[in-house]
């Protein structure tokens, strides 16, 4: 067997495998034995059929096929071996002949995990005050919630609800026709569409309107992304909104045991102090990992970023078919969001959690964090509290071993930041 290291960058190595005639010879026998066994060849009993006629019953091409799908996972393992490779996960393979048997393989290889210096890091704490204009943030939201619309007999002005028909063609199709559709008159109408909203202002009512808009060129559809779209609309009724006035008043509605307004604002002060206080903590531990994240230096095999999106997407998909009520509603549903789609918006969120995961697994191991028997047996306790009545199965399911392991790894890792948080604040005072 010839094997030839071609290169390794971004932790992932990249070999050409040649075998001789030869070595294949013992995975055809042990090929030959396995299907014999189960072929019915004429003139001769069940199992007996000399190799050679079974060769031409079922042809050389299936022999060679079971004999390779052995032989593969043995060489790479011994080239592996050979090599003095770290893999962090199965290798690619890439099939090149199969007589003689050449293929390349791409092993990805164990990340470098170079760590910053925690123990120098200085982080401050996010502030627990509560500005003013966080406070006028508020009442502007409780506002709305409690906004009046009435009818008026002007034209459309920015933030009025409108009812109207409104189409769109471009390359002689539509790109929207509804007819008798409500929205306000707000940027966030028709995001992908950018000053469409604009065109709505000073139209009055029962008036009909025409004109073009030239579509941004990152457009979701790529067909007539830049083209020029003509539009033509018809405004039904007009309504403007009506926000309540900020008083006393309108303090009762929202809490009828706060009598004034300066109460108000206290109580929503109060408020947003309890939940930062309660979030303080989580959000000092992100703000630690991330700086520690930007200190070190980390080496890892790109894949591994998609392995993890894959695992994300996975979940997703099992999620919003768990709260489907049927095979065709969750068609629908996926429908709106191509997979294409999902890999996108799933790649940050998967390189944040392995940089995280990396991190954190050295740090546990510099620290010598460790987590026993007993702790994942309470952990496990504590996860299947709000089972009911499915408490065994759960639990059941959660002593497989892989299952226990991803628990007892989770603790692992909720540890090691507590660890981390810890000689961080003693390194702040």
């Amino acid at each position: 067997m010839k094997v030839t290291l071609d290169k390794t960058e971004n932790r992932m190595s990249y070999l050409t495998v040649e075998t001789d005639p030869s070595e294949i010879e013992e995975y055809m026998n042990k090929a030959y034995q396995r299907i014999v066994k189960n072929s019915e060849v004429p003139g001769f009993r069940k199992g007996n059929a000399p190799r050679d006629i079974l060769e031409k019953h079922i042809g050389r091409e299936k022999l060679i096929e079971e004999a390779i799908n052995e032989m593969v996972p043995i060489t790479c393992s011994k080239v592996i071996e050979e090599q003095k490779l770290e893999p962090v996960m199965q290798p690619m393979v890439k099939m090149i002949q199969k007589e003689p048997l050449v293929f390349e393989m791409v092993v990805p290889l164990k990340p470098i995990v170079e760590l910053g210096d925690y123990h120098s890091l200085q982080i401050e704490p996010d502030s627990l005050e509560v500005k003013k204009e966080e406070i006028d943030e508020v009442l502007e939201n409780l506002r709305i919630q409690f906004v009046n619309y009435t009818m008026v007999d002007r034209p459309v002005k920015e933030g009025d609800i409108i009812t109207v028909d409104i189409e769109g063609i471009v390359l002689e199709s539509p790109i929207i026709r509804n007819k008798g559709v409500k929205f306000q008159v707000t940027p966030e109408f028709s995001p992908e569409i950018p000053n469409l909203y604009e065109h709505m202002i000073g139209i009055n009512k029962d008036e009909e309107k025409e004109f073009k808009l030239k579509l941004p060129d990152d457009y979701p559809g790529k067909v007539v992304a830049g083209k020029e779209v003509s539009f033509k609309v018809k405004v039904h009724d007009i309504q403007e909104t009506m926000l309540p006035e900020l008083n006393d008043e309108f303090a009762q509605k929202i809490a009828p045991d706060i009598k004034t307004l300066d109460l108000l604002k206290e109580r929503i002060e109060m408020n947003m102090k309890i939940e930062r206080e309660r979030n303080a903590e989580s959000k000092f531990e992100e703000k630690v990992v991330e700086a520690l994240i930007a200190q070190s230096k980390l080496e890892y095999p790109p894949i591994m970023i998609d392995v993890e999106a894959r695992n994300l997407i996975s979940g997703y998909m099992q999620q919003m078919q768990a709260s489907c009520r049927d095979e065709r509603e969750y068609e629908e549903k996926m429908k709106q969001m191509p997979e294409a789609k999902l890999k996108e918006q799933a790649i940050p969120m998967a390189k944040k959690r392995l940089m995280w995961s990396l991190v954190v697994y050295e740090v546990a191991k510099t620290e010598g964090v460790q987590v026993d028997n007993e702790e994942v047996n309470v952990e496990i306790e504590h996860i299947i509290s709000d089972s009911n009545d499915q408490k065994d199965e759960s639990r059941e399911y959660l002593r497989d071993y892989q299952n226990r392991q991803n628990v007892s790894d989770m603790l692992r890792a909720r540890k090691t930041i507590r660890k981390l948080v810890e000689i961080v604040k003693s390194s702040n005072k």
